[in-house]
């Protein structure tokens, strides 16, 4: 088909410049039929050319398109993944085999992509705009961020609260999403902000709401015990509807982008979570809102007196029941947690907190951990004391001395006592200094081992009467006030009525 370009020289060498069809034909190497028709045509004649109005489709029928798009809907219908939906190819072999599709399969490569594209192509969606007075509603979101804790890379889980319109945020980092994270960060998000806020609004977290039925949700018993404990109502999000708590969608992303660039390391999760606040506070303290230039700070200082008063604060543990096995360890959550040896074999329940671990049999409380979140269990050394004591050929293979960290001060004891004696009374020795750590303090035990260290009095009986006579030594008597006392003492006269003493020893009187 001749080009437009060409078709407008033509039209112009006959119109403008007078040339003859012959001339014009000669020149561009075309038919004297040609040059006629192109310049007797009209513009819109010429720019409709090829194009036959009013024609059926042969190929690509409304038929074929249907089938198309009903093998579309049906990937949506079943929730087929993106990697085992509908190729070009399976579809033209399944319309083939129909008898719907007679063309060739690279007319429905084009379809199927025309017809995706068509389907994917955004619709004109209305919103309606909304107003949050000031305490009326908090928004509740988490994103993932990577944080180095303790010199290990952990991806945490960035919760964050956000007053809608109001550009007050507050956020903290947990190693994990569950319930007693989210119990956590409202403790501290509603003592930030000095009261409870009327709503919470959240999206579909399966933490806190569950889905029944198609659309139905219901709330978890742990989102019910929320509301109990704080007075709010909660209030959950359409699904893959953000707009509807845009504040707090927009809040996780600029808290991540401004608190936690690149890779921020912290020496533990305390001190991350406490420069968090100390970043939330201070975006307050000096920023303004974005449209009214309004001071934050006086926003914040006035929401204080819209908030629900805060209920005494709760620890939001998760409870679970486990078996102490043979080595003295309870299993959770992929980790090993140590108890005394008298526990072996029995059945505990475990406060399951989000960095503490409380581990109680009956109503007592017989082990506290930290809980561990990297490659490492938690074994403490003083439950395992009792076993050494009768195992000591063990103790250097053992994990929980392998995983203790000794003061420098014990290593060189026990470097010493086996210098001094064979392993296994060396080993019985060094046991039983550590034992004296459950009748003394651990300063205590540090300077008597140093005095001994000093003296040479390397054994357990040396460092036991190093510790006695420390302590005695502790004791300061007020010399002064003890002689007031006792001079009152002297001043007093005491009578003694001995009568029902008598009588209980059968004495008549005279």
């Amino acid at each position: 088909m001749m080009r437009m370009d060409e078709i407008n020289k033509i039209r112009k060498a006959y119109f403008t410049l007078g040339d003859s069809k012959n001339a014009i034909a000669k020149r561009f190497k075309r038919s004297w039929e040609t040059i006629d028709r192109i310049v007797m045509s009209t513009r819109e004649e010429l720019e409709n050319r090829g194009k036959r109005t009013g024609k059926k489709k042969t190929v690509i029928t409304p038929e074929v398109e249907a089938a198309i798009y009903a093998l579309l809907d049906e990937e949506v219908e079943k929730k087929v993944k993106r990697k085992q939906r509908y190729t070009a190819r399976a579809i033209y072999n399944t319309l083939k085999e129909h008898g719907i599709y007679k063309g060739s399969e690279k007319h429905i490569e084009t379809t199927v992509k025309r017809l995706r594209e068509k389907r994917n192509q955004p619709k004109n969606i209305s919103y309606l705009p909304l107003h949050f007075p000031l305490g009326s509603a908090i928004q509740v979101d988490h994103g993932e961020a990577d944080i180095i804790i303790g010199g290990i890379r952990f991806t945490g889980y960035l919760f964050v609260g956000s007053a809608p319109g109001e550009v007050l945020r507050y956020c903290q980092i947990f190693p994990v999403k569950s319930q007693e994270a989210w119990g956590e960060f409202h403790e501290r998000m509603f003592r930030f902000f000095g009261g409870v806020f009327n709503r919470s609004i959240y999206d579909n977290d399966s933490v806190i709401v569950r889905p029944i039925f198609g659309n139905e949700k219901r709330q978890t018993t742990f989102s019910l015990s929320l509301e109990e404990h704080f007075g709010f109502e909660s209030h959950f999000c359409n699904v893959a509807s953000g707009n509807e708590k845009g504040a707090v969608e927009n809040a996780v992303g600029y808290s991540r982008r401004n608190f936690l660039p690149g890779l921020p390391a912290f020496d533990n999760w305390d001190l991350a979570n406490q420069y968090l606040e100390n970043c939330s506070f201070k975006d307050i303290s000096e920023g303004r809102h974005y449209k009214t230039d309004k001071p934050l700070i006086l926003a914040f200082n006035e929401l204080k007196n819209r908030l629900i008063p805060l209920p005494p604060r709760k620890s939001w543990n998760k409870s679970l029941d486990c078996r102490i096995d043979s080595c003295q360890l309870a299993s959770i959550d992929n980790h090993e947690y140590s108890v005394p040896e008298k526990y072996v074999g029995a059945s505990v329940r475990v406060l399951l907190g989000v960095f503490q671990i409380k581990i109680f049999k009956d109503d007592e409380m017989i082990a506290r951990h930290n809980r561990q979140y990297g490659n490492e269990d938690s074994l403490i050394l003083d439950h395992y004391l009792d076993q050494l004591q009768y195992k000591t050929a063990a103790i250097r293979d053992s994990k929980v001395i392998q995983n203790h960290h000794f003061d420098p001060r014990l290593d060189e004891m026990w470097r010493r006592l086996l210098a001094r004696h064979e392993t296994k009374e060396a080993n019985r020795q060094f046991v039983k200094i550590l034992l004296l750590g459950r009748c003394f303090s651990q300063e205590d035990l540090l300077e008597a081992i140093t005095v001994c260290l000093r003296l040479g009095a390397i054994d357990h009986a040396a460092v036991e009467i190093t510790l006695k006579k420390q302590t005695r030594q502790s004791i300061v008597f007020d010399e002064e006030k003890l002689k007031d006392q006792l001079k009152s003492v002297e001043q007093k006269s005491w009578e003694f009525d001995l009568s029902p003493y008598a009588e209980l020893c059968g004495e008549v009187k005279s």
